[in-house]
């Protein structure tokens, strides 16, 4: 059992803005996860009820709901939240759910401990923000995070950005990489393969997963792909506005008969297993996780080396080659050589991601808890 100050088991808090299912939000249900595995009870607070994952919160841990659509004007029901169930610490994900969290905290005397996770690499975020708030949002961290109890990356390459973008001391941002339940998707990989070209192959298959959207960069992918042998297949899982544009590519390059765009999956896994080369084209990511499932299956891999995530996941080239972003003929280069070679076994290069080290990392950054009143 983990106890705060007053001797009592210690509840961690972990404050999202809903559930719908982005990448912050299974993250966090895999750390409460491995939380409450550990003795610790867990609070997921959440400022709207909504959200794909609300029926997978971990059992065991409570779901608070602020019932607020706007996360801004959660905070005063937050601190009452606060200064009623008296957890010892709050973590928060997610940069306007970090902001509601450190003003929560601050209100209550003794201020409550509170940590703050960033996600995302926050100068490509702000460049391509569509609304004001965003765009303001470096601003805005630079004068609330240093209130934070702690500050926490989910890469050295987040945490790098975010030191320079905002001014912040970069020895203040500490680095958690999220959890991969290793065990969890090798299980849902297990399941029959949907699709004709991995079911059945007549030829090497060619696997990209994401939404089909600029950050993505699907379209150097298949510029790549066109410069493969005519026997290959790529098939991308994922939907998003960039359809249009990327069938009109696959038609202009004479592969649109190769390629397949079958839209949204529930369950990519049976597809990663079965796939001959999985890659990862994106022009900027935060710790893509993509990349570090496709190392439960012992796919090959090739990634741009974009800012920031695959070279830490991959340690630099060690368990999937890297190509600089927006190179076709690299890219395929890449792609070309790794279907030539093996499966290699990386059992190494999960280690860092694995749930159990994860959740050693977070209770070694959490704050001493404010003891109970």
């Amino acid at each position: 059992m983990v106890a705060d100050l007053s001797g009592e088991r210690l509840r961690v808090a972990l404050a999202l803005p809903d559930l719908v299912g982005g990448g912050a939000e299974r993250v966090f249900l895999d750390i409460a996860d491995g939380l409450l595995v550990r003795g610790v009870d867990v609070d997921v607070v959440v400022a709207r009820d909504r959200g794909a994952l609300r029926s997978t919160v971990p059992d065991g841990a409570r779901t608070i709901v602020l019932g607020s659509e706007q996360v801004a004007a959660c905070v005063p029901r937050f601190t009452r939240y606060l200064r009623t169930d008296q957890p010892g610490v709050v973590v928060s994900a997610l940069s306007h759910m970090n902001l509601a969290a450190i003003a929560a905290c601050r209100m209550l005397r003794p201020r409550m401990p509170v940590v703050v996770t960033q996600h995302n690499h926050l100068s490509t975020f702000t460049a391509h923000a569509q609304v004001r708030r965003d765009r303001v949002m470096p601003t805005l961290i630079r004068c609330s995070y240093p209130w934070a109890d702690r500050i926490v990356a989910v890469s050295q390459g987040v945490a790098d950005d975010l030191a320079v973008t905002t001014g912040l001391e970069r020895s203040s941002i500490d680095v958690a990489y999220n959890p991969v339940v290793f065990d969890r998707i090798a299980a849902a990989g297990a399941a029959p393969v949907d699709h004709p070209w991995l079911a059945t192959k007549t030829g090497p298959v060619v696997l990209g997963i994401g939404r089909l959207v600029d950050q993505k960069d699907f379209a150097t992918l298949i510029r790549a792909f066109s410069r493969l042998p005519d026997t290959c297949r790529l098939v991308i899982l994922g939907e998003g506005e960039g359809r249009p544009s990327l069938e009109a590519l696959a038609e202009d390059l004479g592969v649109a008969e190769r390629v397949d765009l079958p839209g949204f999956v529930d369950n990519p896994y049976p597809a990663l297993r079965a796939a001959d080369c999985f890659v990862l084209s994106s022009r900027w990511e935060g710790l893509p996780t993509v990349l570090i499932e496709a190392l439960a299956f012992d796919t090959p891999v090739v990634a741009t080396d974009c800012d920031s995530g695959p070279a830490e996941i991959l340690e630099g080239g060690a368990w999937g080659r890297l190509v600089p972003t927006v190179d076709p003929q690299r890219l395929a280069e890449a792609i070309a050589a790794a279907l030539d070679g093996p499966r290699v076994d990386r059992p190494l290069a999960r280690l860092p991601f694995q749930p159990e080290t994860v959740t050693q990392r977070y209770l070694d950054l959490l704050p001493p808890p404010r003891a109970r009143r």
